[in-house]
Order: structure tokens, then sequence, then C-alpha cells
């Protein structure tokens, strides 16, 4: 007897996922799946199971679609896709060509910002109609949202300052400027995976939330939770912190054991139910899966068109394979003190004359940027550093410890709710991992990494951001290219928006630097760097109020083989960027990857797979 059946009673919300998606999901719906980050990817199978073979014109939302979420899209399930991620994101961000191929079928691909996202679905929980919006404002997502009505700008009247005395109540001052609005978001059902709850709706949810509970909030009918087990009242009475989402706004309570694989749980110790961690192999047996329409074919035979889709699912993945994700993972000892403290100081880092032996070119765009943000943090006073995913993340890491072992202190965010990392050797490559979750000190969720300690009031951050497209005004773009659809925006145009300044990584290969970007995702208003991995480029001072930063000084220079001159790297710099290029006054080679930076670099990713995949 399972244990939902125990604890269940007559009247209450535990009942079987079938007939949960059967009472409350119809076609036309928009379904939204929250990530916390864990995702209930046994709603999508189970909804897959239940739609197979029809035509429900769905709308279906998730801050990404990745690994398991590309099931639905691929099954034709759905008319309407909203994210703020399309593609594969282990071990790199990566498109998929299913989303291109989606776009020209004539499926809309909504494109948002993830902070902005959760903000639109915040204000839909609120009751709002529209909420403001900080990010947007100069971005194709803005006119694309815009077209369809989900964006505008107003002039409104300047506010007086609060400590202005002598000003009259309710007067304003003389002059306006513009606010962006977005629309609010409510989806029709939303899904959220769990570790516990019981059958009255007490939902028992493990810290970071990600993006919240406010899709779960907003939704017009309600919510459906998987969760791990189903437990007694007594437990949940047990643990009144942890309920989050009020028992009235839930709609069934469904057991489903590692429904968020291939993603990871995290569940606190005390409630004796295991955490497991991201399956990394069938990461990439999705993004394989949606390439492959004979292996999507045995899959459906396989596990959907079973009478218990999640049962077949199980079997699929192997019970051997699930226990092993619940084994507490290889503790990496983290490199010794001395040994970072031996890591060049970027800030100090000399300028050699002579050009050194190439290196790799994707070591050197992570060494470069790195120096660079540390530089950068130090010059700015900055205290926190949010890293976006790949390389960046590699380089905000290295950044970190660098500076550590000269005594400044940078803490190292992730948008998804995790603060102050470890950025040694006993973290993981992925940005997401579950290893890292639970080693950050401190965790919460996308509206205070985001919304408050990067892009907030008083943020003092540094970001480092990578990008398919630099144009001369530092625009970004990682959403559209020659017709092909990219990944999209992440949390990297509220980051770019917001933040004090923008280090950004870019390979220096043809059409990456361009005089305009194809699809403007990301502003460019605080980027006052790009490194590649031929030199480092810095933005000159415009003057207040003026963005345009039209022109661009090549502070350092990488050579790209032995004996270079500094006249024929400047001149293979320049045939990949069009942009206007001062040299600097004192022009030189950066210095040669040290042999610390190295071995801190080979520490922090031993094999490679995370930092050079998909270059």
């Amino acid at each position: 007897m399972s244990q939902a059946a125990r604890v269940a009673r007559p009247g209450g919300l535990v009942v079987p996922l079938g007939e949960a998606v059967q009472a409350h999901v119809a076609p036309g719906m928009h379904l939204h799946f929250a990530s916390t980050p864990s995702r209930s990817n046994a709603a999508i199978l189970e909804i897959a199971h239940a739609y197979l073979g029809t035509r429900p014109g769905f709308r279906i939302s998730c801050t990404g679609f990745h690994s398991m979420a590309h099931l639905l899209p691929m099954l034709g399930l759905a008319d309407w896709l909203t994210a703020c991620f399309f593609g594969d994101h282990y071990p790199v961000p990566r498109p998929n060509p299913l989303y291109t191929r989606l776009a020209a079928d004539g499926v809309v691909i909504d494109h948002r910002a993830l902070w902005s996202m959760v903000a639109s679905l915040r204000a839909g929980a609120q009751g709002d109609a529209w909420v403001v919006n900080r990010s947007l404002r100069g971005t194709t997502m803005a006119r694309d949202l815009a077209a369809r009505g989900d964006y505008r700008e107003l002039a409104v009247p300047e506010p007086h300052e609060p400590h202005d005395a002598s000003a009259t109540p309710g007067a304003r001052h003389p002059g306006s400027r513009t606010v962006a609005l977005c629309a609010a978001l409510r989806p029709d059902v939303t899904f959220v995976h769990a570790p516990a709850a019981d059958d009255e709706g007490h939902v028992i949810m493990s810290s970071p939330l990600s993006e919240g509970l406010w899709s779960a909030l907003a939704a017009r009918r309600g919510t459906i939770v998987t969760v791990e087990r189903v437990v007694s009242t007594a437990v949940t009475r047990a643990h009144p912190a942890a309920i989050d989402l009020p028992p009235h706004r839930v709609l069934a309570v469904c057991e489903q054991p590692f429904g968020a694989h291939p993603q990871p749980l995290r569940c606190a110790v005390e409630l004796a139910i295991p955490s497991y961690r991201d399956d990394y192999e069938h990461y990439e047996r999705w993004r394989a899966l949606a390439g492959d329409p004979a292996e999507l074919a045995a899959f459906v035979d396989a596990v959907l068109r079973a009478p218990d889709a999640a049962a077949a699912y199980r079997d699929h993945v192997g019970a051997d394979r699930l226990a092993r994700l619940c084994e507490p993972p290889i503790r990496v000892v983290d490199a010794a003190p001395d040994a970072m403290a031996a890591a060049v100081d970027p800030a100090a880092a000399p300028v050699e004359p002579a050009a050194p032996s190439a290196p790799d070119p994707v070591d050197q765009l992570i060494v470069g940027a790195a120096r660079q943000l540390a530089a950068r943090a130090r010059a700015i006073g900055a205290r926190v550093l949010v890293a976006g995913i790949g390389q960046a993340f590699f380089a905000a890491r290295m950044a970190q410890i660098q500076l550590a072992a000269g005594g400044y202190t940078l803490r190292v965010m992730v948008e998804t709710g995790l603060y102050d990392i470890d950025s040694g050797a006993g973290g993981h490559g992925f940005l997401l991992a579950h290893d890292n979750v639970i080693r950050a000190r401190r965790l919460s969720g996308v509206d205070d990494i985001l919304g408050v300690l990067a892009c907030g009031a008083d943020n003092r951050c540094i970001a480092a951001l990578g990008a398919a497209q630099v144009d001369r005004r530092g625009n970004l773009n990682t959403t559209r290219l020659a017709g092909r659809l990219l990944v999209g925006s992440g949390g990297a145009c509220d980051i770019a928006a917001s933040v004090e300044e923008v280090v950004v990584l870019v390979r220096l290969l043809p059409g990456r630097l361009v005089d305009e970007v194809e699809y403007v995702t990301s502003s460019g208003r605080a980027v006052g760097s790009v490194v590649t991995d031929r030199g480092v480029l810095t933005r000159l001072t415009a003057p207040a109020g003026d963005d345009r930063g039209e022109t661009w000084t090549i502070a350092s220079l990488v050579a790209g083989e032995p004996d270079e001159t500094i006249e024929r790297a400047v001149a293979a710099l320049a045939d990949h960027c069009p942009w206007p290029l001062v040299p600097a006054d004192e022009l030189g080679f950066a210095a040669a990857i040290t042999a610390d930076e190295a071995r801190l670099l080979d520490s922090l990713d031993p094999s490679g797979v995370h930092r050079r995949r998909g270059n």
C-alpha cells in the first residue's frame, strides 16, 4: 500500500495524478510548470500521456524549456510557448533546433526575461494588471510584447524626493520620465513539485524557491502539486515555516516519487526523504530525443502508451540509476589555501612586451575575463557578482578566488536563488547543479537575487555574461541569429539593464562583434568591457546621458601565434570587429596564463566538458 493510501482520507486532496489532470485540465488552457528549481516533470509526462495524439492547443509556460520540457512541444500539444530559455542547458547552454522548427510551423515562441517574467507572475498573483518593468526597454522583446499588447511605455511626472520638506503635498517636480509596464501573467493551472504534502494541501517546500510560488498563486484555477511522499498532518504541523503555498490554492496532491527527474530535488534532512542530484546523462538524452523521430516514437510506445506513464518512466530510467542519484555526491577537496593565494591578482598583473605561446582560446577567454572581473570589481567597489551560465560562470569563480587571495570579498550569486556559492573545486562546473545548491551559503529565489541584490536600489553588483553577438552600443544577442533561434535571455536582460557594470565574454569569431545585433536581447547600458580570446575591449566613458558607447579601447591583446607582433594582433582583432577601436596608450600583450591560473582552472573543471563543450 502506498504512503498516499495510508494517510489519505475521504474528502482529502490526495488523488492519482491522472485523475487530477482529468479533473482540472482542459484543451486550450494556459499551463505553467514551476521551477523551484525542481520542476514537476511527472506532470509533463502525465499531460503528454493524457493528450497523446490530440491537438489540445495549450499555452505552455515555464522559466526554461530544456530536458523533459521539450516533450510537450515535440508532441504538438502546444500552440504557444512562453519562457526565458529555449534549448539545452547542460553541459553548456546550446540552441535546440526543435524551437526553430516549431516557430516555422507557426507555434508562438514568446521570449521573456527571468526577473521580468517572475514579476509579471507576481502581478498576476496580486491582482494587478501591469507591473513596472526596468529591464525590457530598448530590447526586441519589448517590441514583440508591445505588438501583442503586453508591454507599453508611459510618460509620468517626476515625483518629489522624499526628503523635500518644502514640497506641497501631492505636488510633483516639473518634467517627466518614461516608465515601462509589462502585463501580468495568469496561467489557468500551475504544476509544482515538492518533497512532501499532506492530504489537506499543506505542502513542504525546500529552498531555493527559484521563481518562487508566484505562478502557483497567480493560477486562476489553482495548483496541482506532485510530491515525493504524502505525509501525515502531524509531519506538516512540525514544519510550518516550510509551508509556503497556502492550502486553499491547492487543487490536488499527487504522490510521484522522483517526480522532478532528470532535474534534482533538495529535501530537508529531517524529513527522511532522499534528495537526489541531476541526471546529466538524461539531460543529454532529451537533447538527442528532440532530434530523433525514431527514438521519440520508441519512448512514446514504451512510456506514454503504458497504463501508468510515471511507473513506466521510472522503469525506463532504471531503479538502480535512480537509487544512485540519491547517494551523497563525491566530495572534491577545495584547492589548498596556499595554491589559491598563489593565483595572479589581476589588478596587479604586469603587461609583458613579448607575446606568449598561443593558449587554448576558451581558457584564454575565461582567464582574461576573470582578470577583468577582478580588476573592475575593485574599481567600482562591487560586493556581489552575478554569474551567467557557461564560461561566464568559470570566469566568475576564478575572479572570486583570486580576489579572496588578495583579501577582497566578492560573493558570487546565481539568478535562481543561490548566494555566496562555493567557487572552489568543491563546486560544480554546471551552474544550476544540485551540488552548487547544497554548497551555497544562502538560498532564496529569483525575486531576491535579481529583483533586489543584482538589480535593486543598492546592488553594488558586477555581472559576467556571455553572448552570441555584441554590437558597438554593448547590446547583446542570445535569442535569434540568421533565422535560427538561440537560447533566449534567461536573466541576462534583467541583469544588463540594472547592475552597475557588465563584463561580456565572447569568442572573436566572424559575426560575433557587429555594428548592430540582429536581436537585442539585453541592453548595452552597463556593458563596460568585452573580453575575447584575442584581447580585451573597454568602453570609453561617454558624457552623462549618452549611452551610444560608439568608441572602444583595445586595453590588451592576446597573441594568436608565437612571435606575433602587436600590429598583427591589432589587425587580427580589427578584422572581426567593425567598431571604432582606439589602442591603449601603452598597448601590449596580456600576461600569459600562469601555471597557478592553469591549475586553478583545471581544478574547477578537470575534464574541460563544462567550459569547452559547444565551442
